[in-house]
């Protein structure tokens, strides 16, 4: 594999704003992302995409986890993350918000580093870049996650975001709309731009995002990390489920991963 301290930034770059953590997009997981990061008092931008292509309708390869600028070292950062994955090869998950089944307390481990187990965080990542609601964040953090346990035992970090009741027609885009409430009312900064361009990098860790707007690059430093995620929710309408009262909106991620998803969380056995 190649070794991400290789990447580094190449030009002189003048920063236009400067926050704790960069979302790029304004989509399910993207606003989760940024209210998870307001609501633990962090500086959050996040970069609405004006009209993205939506190139990744269900069936098709996930488009969010490239960058069509062909910038070369974002493209490398990623490869390297993807392991011997082909994100192009992927089809994407049809469930658009994926419901699952409310994890318990995890005891305290017996030990400080839990053990590492290669082929689950392939499959957890291969999931997440296939699934609508997924994400990726350029720093492995549980600073906003509880350590949970799954109904199949699994260890997983849970961030919740709140509480809401899934349109039985259209849950993932009930989702989306209740998240885009949400941030609004909690005032988080939402900035228009046509594409994300670049990450940008300092000794091998990402620093940044530059984006393309209508009216010329923006360069915002992120001090914590960046978000990349999905524009909107593809297909929406599609995942229908019945009606099930209320679930909690959640983040899920895994320990020793930069991949998670947007998840609803139910005690419905159901």
């Amino acid at each position: 594999m190649a070794n991400l301290r290789q990447i580094t930034v190449t030009w002189d770059l003048q920063w236009d704003d400067e926050v704790d953590v960069v979302c790029t997009d304004a989509g399910v997981a993207g606003l989760a992302g940024a209210l998870s990061a307001a609501d633990a008092g962090a500086e959050v931008l996040v970069a609405k995409v004006q009209a993205p292509q939506v190139s990744d309708a269900a069936g098709g390869p996930p488009g969010w986890f490239t960058i069509d600028s062909g910038d070369s070292e974002t493209a490398a950062y990623l490869a390297e993350l993807a392991g011997d994955l082909d994100p192009a090869a992927l089809s994407l998950l049809d469930d658009g918000v994926p419901v699952r089944p409310a994890p318990t307390p995890a005891a305290p481990p017996a030990r400080k580093v839990p053990p590492f187990v290669g082929a689950e965080l392939r499959e957890w990542t291969s999931r997440c870049i296939r699934s609508p609601s997924g994400y990726l964040y350029t720093r492995v953090t549980d600073w906003t996650a509880t350590a949970m346990l799954s109904a199949t035992g699994d260890a997983v970090g849970i961030t919740e975001i709140g509480s809401m009741s899934p349109g039985p027609g259209d849950r993932a885009g009930s989702v989306l709309d209740w998240l885009d409430t949400e941030a609004r009312s909690r005032d988080v900064d939402v900035e228009v731009v046509t594409r994300l361009d670049r990450l940008v990098f300092e000794d091998g860790q990402v620093v940044g995002a530059v984006f393309t707007t209508a009216d010329g690059p923006l360069a915002v430093r992120a001090r914590h990390g960046v978000l990349l995620c999905r524009a909107g929710v593809p297909a929406r309408g599609t995942a229908q489920l019945p009606a099930a009262g209320v679930m909690r909106v959640a983040l899920v991620s895994k320990s020793a991963s930069r991949f998670g998803r947007v998840e609803l969380l139910t005690a419905d056995p159901a």
